[in-house]
């Protein structure tokens, strides 16, 4: 049994017992504990992200913690970062649910990209040299003929995402490719959600080799058009997905205005 410390009151000098090597536990440093909440935090976002932890679905703390093992501060502390994010909610003394996807959020996301990125490839046309050339071309091609597990679909979401961000530095605004690059981190769950209702990955290439050609040959108005095409009917495919999916339909799926097409 370890014994307890003695304290000499003369000088107040503490006289500690020797320790046990048995005894001895390594202490958890904040790095560990951070780094563990990290963990927690990129696991559940991936699964939310991927829709594994599906839109509308309630979960509970502890749940979380029994599936990811890692312990209850760490999923703590990921749940409060997701829900600062929007992608979880706190119910009060039921826990938590996964953030529904409606379309609303579906026509606000999209309309956006149709702002920004008409406008962004408009300014890239003529702009791209050689080597982005030959990035974009890789990238139109990446993961076209792949499976549809959810690392397969992430492999090619992120090569999609890198094309169009890799378009819009092509115009030499910062501030226009980082809002672009914001609108696609944002839109990516709804992106998976529609690519397992319907795979249109070989579409995607098609398009992405359209765009590239337009933007070659330094045609604004065909580059404008081609991507007002895409964006479209990427938010077609979603909007498709939401309406065939019971677990959506019964969550919050109420347009909150009729979905137009543009020219």
């Amino acid at each position: 049994m370890a014994v307890r410390p003695k304290f000499a009151l003369g000088d107040r000098k503490i006289k500690s017992a020797k320790a046990s090597p048995h005894r001895k536990r390594p202490l958890r440093t904040a790095t560990d504990a951070g780094s563990l909440a990290d963990e927690a935090y990129g696991q559940l976002k991936r699964k939310i992200i991927r829709c594994e932890l599906p839109p509308d679905l309630l979960v509970t703390e502890s749940q979380l913690v029994r599936e990811s093992g890692l312990g209850k501060t760490p999923v703590r502390e990921a749940l409060g970062r997701l829900v600062q994010e929007g992608l979880v909610r706190n119910i009060p003394r039921h826990g938590y649910e996964v953030a529904p996807i409606t379309l609303g959020d579906v026509q606000e996301l999209f309309g956006l990209r149709l702002i920004v990125e008409p406008a962004a490839v408009q300014l890239a046309a003529g702009h791209v040299d050689a080597a982005e050339l030959r990035h974009l071309d890789a990238l139109c091609a990446e993961g076209a003929d792949a499976d549809d597990s959810p690392d397969a679909l992430d492999r090619h979401l992120q090569a999609n995402r890198e094309f169009h961000v890799t378009v819009a530095r092509a115009t030499g605004n910062r501030r226009l490719a980082e809002a672009i690059e914001k609108l696609l981190d944002e839109s990516e769950r709804m992106l998976h959600l529609s690519l397992q209702f319907r795979n249109r990955r070989a579409e995607i290439m098609h398009e992405h080799k359209q765009l590239v050609d337009a933007l070659v040959a330094g045609d604004a108005e065909a580059s404008r058009r081609i991507a007002i095409d895409q964006i479209l009917a990427a938010q077609r495919n979603v909007v498709d997905a939401l309406l065939s999916s019971p677990s959506i339909l019964s969550a919050h799926v109420t347009p909150l205005k009729r979905l137009r097409s543009r020219a």
